[in-house]
């Protein structure tokens, strides 16, 4: 049994009731009243439950009064949609002789009209302007839950997307590069064609923050991530590594090209004006760039840990400089 409660009202519904459902519009209702009358009114109390997905539905529902709440995962999981006045409820497991794939509950007080199967099967069979809505109605049903779809969809791309990129500078964070080394690793092309890391690091970046706080650094890394993803190809892959490192994946890029691209990087962060909240002017910020193309029979994670080095080498030697990896 579906409905946790109802109270059968016994009144016959008269034709101005059913001609509320787009489902009998055109009908000849007299020519199927003998059919009509086997439906009756049950009552609804707020709270109760009229389908479950775990119960066999055999009855199609005509709402009469009131609101109705749907749910997938559970009954106090939040409603994927409401329904009024005018609409049916649970004509697909009719249908199709399975259970409902959604939760209906009552949100308030609800008359509704039950047609059982049997009677709806005869209502088809004698009247082809009830079929032909029927067919109408399903089909606008099932357009609507296509909507649904798509829209849980694309917030599950836009979900996954910002799962992918950091906060602050709005370049890939460390997450999508695990998921993009992986997918480096099985990839054929690595084994052919030229692959250049880059680490980059910017110079004195504690001292910056320490000086004019946490949020002119933010300003900082901010510009940095633009500039230099403005100053990138758009098959190369930027990343922010952690804190003030950043990544740049180099697809068919050989050691003289990779080498260029970091003195580009370089350059274009040199050369940026950085202004802070208040509008004062802050001193420019440099960049140590550490390259690595990738060498014969060696791994991904072996390339990062060579522009890691790398880097370390700039950084030892003065800072604002590039180092290839030896």
């Amino acid at each position: 049994m579906a409905l946790t409660s109802k109270i059968q009202t016994g009144e016959v519904v008269s034709d101005a009731q059913f001609r509320q459902f787009r489902i009998f519009n055109e009908v000849d209702l007299k020519r199927i009243r003998p059919l009509l009358n086997r439906c009756r009114k049950d009552l609804l109390k707020a709270g109760d439950v009229l389908l479950r997905p775990e119960f066999r539905n055999d009855c199609m529902y005509l709402l009469l009064s009131g609101r109705v709440a749907v749910s997938l995962e559970s009954l106090d999981a939040t409603p994927l949609v409401e329904l009024g006045c005018g609409e049916c409820i649970g004509e697909m497991s009719v249908f199709d002789g399975r259970n409902p794939s959604a939760y209906v509950k009552a949100i308030e007080q609800c008359e509704v009209v039950v047609i059982e199967s049997d009677t709806l099967w005869q209502l088809i069979d004698s009247s082809h302007s009830l079929c032909r809505n029927l067919l109408y109605f399903l089909s606008n049903r099932l357009r609507s839950g296509n909507d649904i779809v798509a829209v849980s969809k694309s917030r599950e791309k836009e979900q996954e997307q910002a799962a992918n990129v950091d906060a602050l500078t709005g370049v890939h964070n460390r997450r999508w590069l695990q998921e993009m080394m992986s997918v480096l690793k099985g990839h054929k092309l690595v084994e052919s064609l030229p692959l250049a890391v880059l680490m980059l690091d910017v110079d004195h970046f504690k001292n910056f923050n320490d000086t004019y706080g946490h949020k002119s650094g933010d300003l900082v890394l901010q510009m940095v991530a633009r500039t230099m993803r403005k100053s990138l190809r758009p098959s190369d892959m930027l990343a922010r590594y952690g804190g003030e490192e950043f990544i740049v994946i180099l697809p068919c890029t050989p050691a003289k090209q990779a080498k260029a691209v970091a003195e580009r990087l370089r350059k274009a962060v040199a050369g940026c004006e950085i202004t802070a909240e208040q509008g004062q002017d802050l001193p420019s910020v440099t960049i140590s760039v550490g390259v690595a193309p990738l060498a014969e029979g060696e791994s991904v994670e072996q390339m990062v840990e060579a522009a890691d080095q790398a880097l370390y080498l700039a950084k030892h030697n003065g800072r604002n400089r590039i180092e290839l990896r030896s």
